[in-house]
C-alpha cells in the first residue's frame, strides 16, 4: 500500500477501501478527495465519524443541492448541485472552511438558526426565505426553501448540521413580476384621461418598487420637437427628481433602433433611488412605447434596474411587458379622450340634427352642385334642387321614372344606376360625356358627379342619392390647352431650326476672322511684334470663346424643351466612353469604379453630364497629373455619382455660384470657359427629376454628386 497524505488518501489520489463515500466523477467529489482535510475543522477522512461518512455519501450521489455544516465551527461541506448557489465569488475556497467565512454577509440570519440546531437537535424548515448574498460581486437579492436537520455522532450529540435546500429566486421574482404586470395590465380597461392614465402607471409602479427603483413616462406628441416628463415615481424630495430631470436619456438611439437602451447611472449629487433597497440603482432602461398596433412612439418609459439584481433576460422581458402596458393604457386613455370627445361631439350633433333637419332641404336647395334622390328600380324622382333642374335645361322630373322624364339619358344613365342599385357600390364619374337635351336639340355635356346608393334600416337599399357638378367649360379648356401644347411643340420644333440656322449663320463670321488673323498673321510674320502677335492670340481666343458660347447657349436652352427616347444604358461603358471622347494627356487619369447601374434614360443628356464634369474637372485641375474619381453609391430613389478630382478646390463661398449660368471663378484670359458648362448639368439633372450638389474645400478638390433618379420621371 502506498504513502498516505495528512487527508487520509493515497499519494495518488485514489480511495482508501474504507472511503467509499468519497467515490464518484463529479467536480465535489474529485476535490474532497485530493482535500487536505487534516488542515481544516473537519480533521483527517479517516477519523470522520459514521453519520458524517453517511452524509457525505448522501451529499455526493445526490442531484438536489446539499450543504453540510460541520462541527462547531460548522465547517462546509457541499455537493455539485448546490455549488451554482454559491456564484462566482465562494468556491471553491470555502470548502472546508467555518462557515462564517463564507456567509458572513447573512451569518447574523442563519448563523443562531445553526447554533439552535446544534443546542435543541430539532430540525427547522425555511420556504422562500429572503437572504441578502454577496456571491457574484454585489449584494444580490436571493430567496432559498431549505431545512437543517441534525447529524448525530455515536454518542448522541449533534455533530453536523444537514442542509438541503433549493433556490427559489427565480420563481418568486417572476411571481412578484406577474403581480405587477397583471396590476398594469388591469388598467388598460379602465377609463381615464391621458393624465390619469400616466399617474395610474407610476401609482401601480410605485407598489412594485422591489423590480422598479423608479420610472420617468415621457409623452411625444406628433408636434412636439423633444418629449415632455409628464408623471414620476420613486424619487424623494425636488433635489432627486431635478436630478433626473436634467440627465440626458439617449431617446435618440431609442427611436432609431426602436428597442431599450440599458444606461449606467452617473454619480450625482443626489444618489439614485434605490427603490426598496438602502443602496442606489447603478443603471436604467429606457424603453419606447408605442401606440397600440402602430409603430408609432407616443412617448418613452424610463425604469431604474434594482440595484440587488442583475439584468438578466427574464428581468429585461418583464421591464419589456411593463412599457408595453404602460403603453397600451396610455392609448386606451387616448382614445378613451377621443370618445369624451366624440360622445360630446355626438350629442351636440343630435341636438344639432334637429335644428339642421329643417334647414336641410332649404340647403340642398341652394346647393351649388346638383342634387337629387331616385327612389326604387325605376329611379323615380323623388327630390331635385333648383340646379340640377337647371342642369337638365328647366325640365319638371320629380315624381317620374329617368326612362321617362330624361329619355336621352336611358343609354348611357340607366346601366349605371342599375349597378349602383344592384351592388350597392358608389359610382364616381369623371368628366362623363352625356348627351342632354336643354333646348331644341341634344348636344353632349361633361359631368363629374357621384351615385351613392341609400339604405332603409334594414340595410336594403331603397334609392340612389346623386350630387352633379358640370364640368363641361374646364373639359373644353383643357382641350384647348391640349391643342395649345401641340402648337407650342411645333414652335419649338421651329425654335430648335432657327437656333441652328442662326448659331451657323453666326458662327461663319467667326471662323471667317479667325481665318483671316491667321493669314494675317502669317503674311506679316517678319514685320510683327511679339506685342502684335499676343493680341492676334487674344483675338483668335475670344472668337474661339465666343462660338463655344453660342454652343453653350444652344445646349442650354434645349435642355428642358426636347426629350429624347428612353433606352437602356449601361453607366459603367457610358462613362467609358466619355473617357474616351475627352482623351485625357497621358499622365492625367480618369477612374471609373465598379457596381457602376444600368439605367433606362435618355442616353445623350446623361452623357453630357459626365463630359461637362469631366471636362470640366480636368480643364480647372491646375496641375498635370489630374486625376478623377468616379463612384456610384445607393440613395434611397436615387443613384449617388460621385466625381472626386484633385485639383485646388472651390471655396464654400461659391458652392451655389458656380451653378448660375456664365459664372466662372477664374478669369476667362486665364482658363478658357464660358461659364455655361455646369449651369447645363444643373438643368439637365433637375429637369429629369434628380438634383446636384458639390463638397469642397480651398486647396482639398472638390467632389460633384449627381443624384439621378432611379426611375424616370413619369414612369412607374
Amino acid at each position: 500500500m502506498r504513502d498516505l497524505n495528512p487527508s487520509g488518501l493515497r499519494a495518488d489520489g485514489q480511495l482508501l477501501q474504507d472511503a467509499p463515500f468519497l467515490t464518484g466523477d463529479g467536480e465535489m467529489a474529485r476535490r474532497m478527495r485530493e482535500f487536505d482535510w487534516a488542515s481544516c475543522p473537519v480533521g483527517p477522512v479517516e477519523q470522520w465519524p459514521q453519520s458524517l461518512r453517511t452524509a457525505v455519501s448522501i451529499c455526493l450521489s445526490s442531484r438536489h443541492p446539499i450543504e453540510i455544516w460541520w462541527g462547531p465551527q460548522f465547517a462546509r461541506l457541499y455537493n455539485d448541485a448546490y455549488r451554482p448557489i454559491l456564484g462566482v465569488h465562494k468556491h471553491p475556497q470555502f470548502l472546508g472552511r467555518p462557515g462564517w467565512e463564507c456567509w458572513g454577509e447573512i451569518w447574523d440570519v442563519i448563523g443562531p438558526m445553526l447554533e439552535s440546531v446544534r443546542a435543541t437537535g430539532k430540525a427547522t424548515w425555511s420556504e422562500d426565505f429572503p437572504l441578502m448574498m454577496w456571491r457574484n460581486g454585489y449584494l444580490e437579492e436571493t430567496y432559498f426553501t431549505f431545512s437543517y436537520a441534525p447529524l448525530w455522532n455515536e454518542d448522541g450529540s449533534v455533530g453536523g448540521i444537514f442542509c438541503a435546500c433549493a433556490e427559489t429566486t427565480p420563481r418568486l421574482l417572476s411571481e412578484r413580476r406577474l403581480r405587477l404586470l397583471r396590476d398594469l395590465g388591469a388598467q388598460t380597461a379602465a377609463t381615464a384621461t391621458v393624465k390619469e392614465a400616466c399617474e395610474h402607471a407610476m401609482k401601480t409602479l410605485g407598489a412594485g418598487i422591489a423590480d422598479v427603483s423608479f420610472a420617468l413616462l415621457y409623452q411625444l406628441a406628433p408636434e412636439d420637437a423633444e418629449p415632455t416628463l409628464s408623471a414620476s415615481m420613486g424619487f424623494v424630495g425636488s433635489e432627486q427628481l431635478a436630478v433626473a430631470e436634467g440627465s440626458t436619456w439617449p431617446f435618440a438611439e431609442v427611436v432609431q433602433t426602436q428597442r431599450l437602451v440599458r444606461v449606467a447611472l452617473p454619480e450625482a449629487h443626489a444618489p439614485w433611488p434605490g427603490g426598496a433597497w438602502p443602496e442606489p440603482s447603478r443603471e436604467a432602461l429606457v424603453l419606447p412605447l408605442f401606440r397600440s398596433g402602430e409603430s408609432t412612439l407616443q412617448g418613452f418609459l424610463v425604469m431604474g434596474v434594482n440595484p440587488r439584481r442583475s439584468l438578466d433576460d427574464a428581468y429585461r422581458d418583464f421591464f419589456e411587458l411593463a412599457a408595453g402596458h404602460v403603453a397600451t393604457t396610455l392609448s386606451s386613455a387616448r382614445v378613451f379622450e377621443e370618445r369624451t370627445r366624440l360622445l360630446a361631439r355626438e350629442q351636440a350633433a343630435l341636438a344639432e340634427a334637429e335644428r339642421q333637419r329643417s334647414r336641410l332641404e332649404t340647403l340642398f336647395l341652394q346647393a351649388p352642385a346638383g342634387i337629387c334622390v331616385l327612389r326604387g328600380t325605376d329611379h323615380v324622382f323623388e327630390f331635385a334642387n333648383a340646379r340640377y333642374i337647371e342642369l337638365l335645361g328647366g325640365r319638371d322630373v320629380v315624381g317620374k321614372p329617368l326612362r321617362e322624364a330624361l329619355p336621352e339619358l336611358k343609354e348611357v344613365i340607366v346601366p349605371l344606376l342599375d349597378r349602383v342599385y344592384s351592388t350597392g357600390e358608389p359610382f364616381f364619374g369623371n368628366e362623363l360625356q352625356v348627351p342632354l337635351r336643354r333646348t331644341e336639340q341634344v348636344q353632349d355635356y361633361f359631368f363629374n358627379f357621384i351615385y351613392q346608393p341609400i339604405y332603409d334600416p334594414s340595410g336594403t337599399i331603397e334609392g340612389i342619392s346623386v350630387i352633379a357638378f358640370e364640368v363641361t367649360e374646364q373639359v373644353h379648356a383643357r382641350q384647348r390647352s391640349e391643342r395649345l401644347t401641340q402648337e407650342l411643340e411645333a414652335t419649338n420644333q421651329d425654335l430648335d431650326q432657327f437656333a441652328y440656322v442662326a448659331s451657323h449663320d453666326l458662327k461663319a463670321p467667326l471662323r471667317g476672322i479667325a481665318s483671316l488673323s491667321e493669314w494675317i498673321e502669317e503674311g506679316m510674320a517678319d514685320k510683327m511684334s511679339e506685342e502684335t502677335r499676343h493680341q492676334m492670340g487674344l483675338l483668335r481666343g475670344r472668337v474661339h470663346r465666343l462660338e463655344a458660347l453660342i454652343n453653350g447657349i444652344l445646349s442650354y436652352s434645349r435642355v428642358s424643351r426636347t426629350r429624347e427616347k428612353l433606352e437602356t444604358v449601361d453607366v459603367g461603358a457610358l462613362l467609358a466612353e466619355s473617357r474616351d471622347l475627352l482623351a485625357p494627356r497621358p499622365e492625367a487619369s480618369i477612374v471609373i469604379g465598379g457596381g457602376m447601374p444600368t439605367l433606362q434614360v435618355e442616353r445623350v443628356p446623361l452623357q453630357q453630364v459626365f463630359l461637362n464634369l469631366m471636362s470640366n474637372a480636368l480643364k480647372h485641375a491646375g496641375r498635370t497629373d489630374a486625376r478623377i474619381d468616379i463612384a456610384c453609391a445607393d440613395a434611397d430613389d436615387f443613384y449617388d455619382f460621385t466625381l472626386k478630382d484633385n485639383g485646388p478646390g472651390i471655396d464654400p463661398r461659391f458652392h451655389d455660384r458656380i451653378w448660375g449660368i456664365f459664372q466662372t471663378l477664374e478669369a476667362r484670359d486665364k482658363v478658357e470657359g464660358t461659364g455655361i458648362g455646369l449651369s447645363v448639368v444643373k438643368k439637365i439633372v433637375e429637369t429629369r427629376g434628380g438634383r446636384v450638389a458639390i463638397e469642397s474645400e480651398v486647396g482639398a478638390g472638390a467632389t460633384f454628386h449627381i443624384y439621378w433618379p432611379k426611375r424616370p420621371r413619369g414612369h412607374v
